[in-house]
This record gives C-alpha cells, sequence and structure tokens, in this order.
C-alpha cells in the first residue's frame, strides 16, 4: 500500500506540472530529498519517478508562456564550465566499465541530471513565492530524515547508528553531511517563520537536526557540524545566546552518544594508529599518482574502481576503496584542472552569498534573501570541511544551494526595483538610487 500511495501522490502531480513547470521542480526536490520511495517494498522503490518528473518538467516548461532565463550569474557559469568539463573527462576516461560501480559514463548520467535540474530550478524558480517554496521544500524533506533520525537517538539513548536514508545519502557519512548543511537552514527557517504559532515547532526540529549528524556516528559529519556552529559563533551578534545554546545541546548530544563512537573520534588526536585512515591517505596518495600521470583530464569517473587504475598507482600494502574526500575525488576524476574549475563553482557560491547578503540586508522588504545568501553560505562552509573526509563531489543538497543561491540574486534585483525601505533608519528609498548596474560576487553598494 506504501508504493501504492507515493505512486499516487508523485504521479497524480503529471497534470499539474505541464501547465506549472514550478511544481514539478517541486516534486523533483522533494524526491530527491526526502527520496519517499526508499520507504516503499515494492515497484515504487525502483520506479523512476525522477526520469518522468524530468520529462513532464521539461514538456511543461515548453508549454508554459512564463519568462524562462539564466542570470549571467557566477554560480550558474561556473557550473556549466564544470559540467563541460567532467563531459570532456568522461569522453577521455581510463575505462567506460568500471568495475562494481557502472562505469564513467553511468555516473556521468547522474550527475548530468542533478546540473540540469538545478539550472531549470533557477530558470524557473524567479519570484519570492517560488523562491520559498524551493527552500521548504528543500528543507522539509531532509527535515522529515533529521527528525526521525533525531527521534531515534532520542529514544534509544544513543545506542544506535542513525542509517542512510537512500540515494545519495545511502551512506551515513552523507546524511551526516546533509544534516550539517541543514543546520544553518533549519535555523534561518525559525527566525523567518511563514507564522508565528510554526516557530517553536521549527525550534524543536532545528534541534533535532544535529542530533540526527551525530547519530550517523561520522566523524566528518561531526567535522563539518563543528564548522557550521564555529562559524556561525563567528557571524552572529548574539554570541553568549549561541555559545550558551550551543554548550547545552553540545553536551546533551555527547551524553547520547554511544562510546564506540566516542572511541572512533578519539582515534583523531593519533591518526597514524588509525588503520580507518591510512587506508584514506593511501586513496588521496592514489588520487595524486593518477592525477600526475594524468594532470589535464584525470581518469573519469569511478576510476577508483577501474582494476588496471589501480595495478598503476595504488600505493602497495592497500586495497582500492572510496576516496572520501571531494577534493581527491575531483583530482582523480577529472585532473588538476577539473579541482580548479570545482573549487571556483564552491567559492563562486560562498563568495556570492557573502556579497548577496550584504547587499539585501540593507533593504526591510528584501532582508529576508540577505538572510537566506548568509545562511546558504553557513551551508557552503559545512560541506568545504566536511567534503575534507567525504567523497560527496556530486552530492544534490549541495548544487541545490548553489541554486537557490542564484534563485536569490534573480528575486531580490527584481524586488529592488519596487519601494525599498532602510532597514536601519527606516527612510523610504528611491528605487532609482540603487538601480546602479551590479554584479554578485563584486562588492555589494552601500
Amino acid at each position: 500500500m506504501r508504493g501504492l500511495f507515493v505512486a499516487l501522490l508523485v504521479l497524480g502531480w503529471v497534470p499539474v506540472i505541464l501547465f506549472k513547470p514550478q511544481v514539478g521542480v517541486l516534486v523533483w526536490s522533494w524526491m530527491s530529498h526526502m527520496i519517499p520511495h526508499s520507504y516503499t517494498f515494492n515497484f515504487a522503490r525502483s520506479f523512476p519517478f525522477l526520469v518522468v518528473i524530468f520529462f513532464v518538467t521539461a514538456i511543461g516548461m515548453v508549454i508554459s508562456k512564463d519568462k524562462k532565463s539564466l542570470p549571467l550569474h557566477p554560480v550558474v557559469v561556473a557550473l556549466i564550465v564544470y559540467w563541460i568539463w567532467v563531459l570532456f573527462t568522461t569522453l577521455m576516461a581510463m575505462e567506460e566499465s568500471a568495475i562494481g560501480s557502472g562505469g564513467a559514463w553511468k555516473k556521468m548520467i547522474h550527475v548530468s541530471k542533478v546540473y540540469i535540474f538545478a539550472l531549470i530550478s533557477i530558470a524557473v524558480m524567479q519570484s519570492p513565492v517560488r523562491l520559498k517554496a524551493f527552500v521548504w521544500v528543500m528543507a522539509l524533506s531532509l527535515g522529515f530524515i533529521a527528525i526521525k533520525g533525531g527521534l531515534f537517538v532520542l529514544l534509544t539513548g544513543g545506542g544506535a547508528r542513525v542509517q542512510g536514508a537512500g540515494g545519495m545519502m545511502e551512506d551515513n557519512n552523507q546524511l551526516a553531511m546533509a544534516m550539517a548543511m541543514l543546520m544553518p537552514i533549519a535555523i534561518y527557517l525559525v527566525q523567518h517563520p511563514p507564522m508565528k504559532i510554526m516557530k517553536w515547532p521549527l525550534v524543536g526540529a532545528a534541534i533535532l537536526v544535529p542530533l540526527a549528524a551525530i547519530g550517523t556516528q561520522s566523524r566528518g559529519g561531526a567535522v563539518a557540524v563543528a564548522a557550521v556552529v564555529f562559524m556561525m559563533l563567528m557571524k552572529t551578534k548574539y554570541k553568549f545566546k549561541l555559545i550558551l545554546a550551543v554548550s547545552v545541546l553540545g553536551f546533551s548530544a555527547w551524553s547520547f552518544a554511544p562510546q564506540e563512537y566516542k572511541d572512533r573520534l578519539a582515534t583523531t588526536q593519533n591518526a597514524t594508529e588509525d588503520d580507518s585512515f591510512r587506508g584514506r591517505v593511501s586513496m588521496w596518495k592514489y588520487a595524486v599518482n593518477l592525477a600526475d600521470d594524468n594532470p589535464v583530464a584525470g581518469g573519469g569517473f569511478n576510476v577508483f574502481y577501474v582494476r588496471r587504475a589501480a595495478e598503476l598507482y595504488m600505493p602497495p600494502g592497500f586495497i582500492p576503496r572510496a576516496p572520501h574526500s571531494i577534493y581527491f575525488e575531483v583530482i582523480a576524476e577529472h585532473g588538476y584542472l577539473g579541482l580548479i574549475f570545482f573549487l571556483t563553482l564552491l567559492f563562486a557560491g560562498w563568495y556570492s552569498g557573502g556579497t548577496q547578503a550584504k547587499r539585501y540586508r540593507q533593504y526591510k522588504e528584501t532582508a529576508w534573501i540577505g538572510d537566506l545568501c548568509a545562511t546558504l553560505q553557513l551551508s557552503l562552509v559545512g560541506f568545504a570541511v566536511g567534503g575534507l573526509t567525504v567523497n560527496i563531489a556530486t552530492f544534490d543538497v549541495f548544487y541545490h544551494v548553489l541554486a537557490i543561491i542564484a534563485m536569490c540574486f534573480i528575486v531580490g534585483e527584481r524586488m529592488m526595483e519596487g519601494t525599498l525601505t532602510n532597514a536601519h533608519t527606516d527612510e523610504k528609498i528611491d528605487p532609482s538610487a540603487v538601480k546602479e548596474k551590479w554584479t554578485p560576487g563584486s562588492a555589494a553598494p552601500a
């Protein structure tokens, strides 16, 4: 019955999506992040819902008369350049069929769908209502997993591990990263609830997010959570309140953490004696060895599972495994130039988020967009730091965060054309005074 219910729930939106492609974007986001079909046990578990939603949304974009365009935003440009580059490295891949993983082209097709839908989202979700809907659907979808995981930690006293949610969060490390990236978004929703009555339920949900992250028992996730909290402390005006809240929640989380997890965290103090860490270092050496021989194109997607590559580049005494780092993952698969493109994409999102936050926070009408941009900047910090030890370079949450930053620019600039109120003095401002040409990523004009 669950499978039938999910199928009817998803496919029932198809007629609506044909005329309102923005609904297709929201359904895609829900399916990608909450992964409801993973909770079924029949045909619905393997049915290609996302493929159906993709094609119906594409048809809807053709039928719809709404204006659809991509802005000349640093994130959009960097994403398209990186996408072209990974297509080139896939064409030059060492082997088309990577053992046990489906090969370079299988992963290329998968990530292309992620990139395409990120660009479609930017092109379609270009109004305040659509932007808010996209953020809420993404947050509630991940929030469902966070609430379920956090409550599981409380009910079990931290004695059992929160497992992956399926899809791109099947692994507990990837799930922990998603929760770390969700933390600042959850706090943003507490600050900007659609109704006052929702504030305290949102506070409860926000508390469960880090609990779910710690419950995965992922060391990389713990590092990502710590990085996000540290950056929040650096940026907030309410440092004492945040330190107090973090201290209480941190002590509670540590109390619930099982001894096995505490022991695993303790091994980071003497990493040279940790077999898991030495195995990761061996894969990082593998990535560098491969990139030194193939500095331009790397080895292509899933090169970590190519037998010939392992024979050539694997340090002796170790067996191939996952790269456990987004940076070494990109170096091996797409070469040093690919790493430059990837870091450019990451930096474009982070810096654009910061400059947009400064620009839009100046006015009451756009302050919520400025707060959202600052929030997404924190999510990218969690991704960048946690990614040091987790291989999630193709993580859809990351690309959707980038897409929201570009959406914020489109919506923010359109709202700047209307009546504006200075956020500090309540003075009304002539819109023509702030219409000077500005590009995201450049210094925000005062």
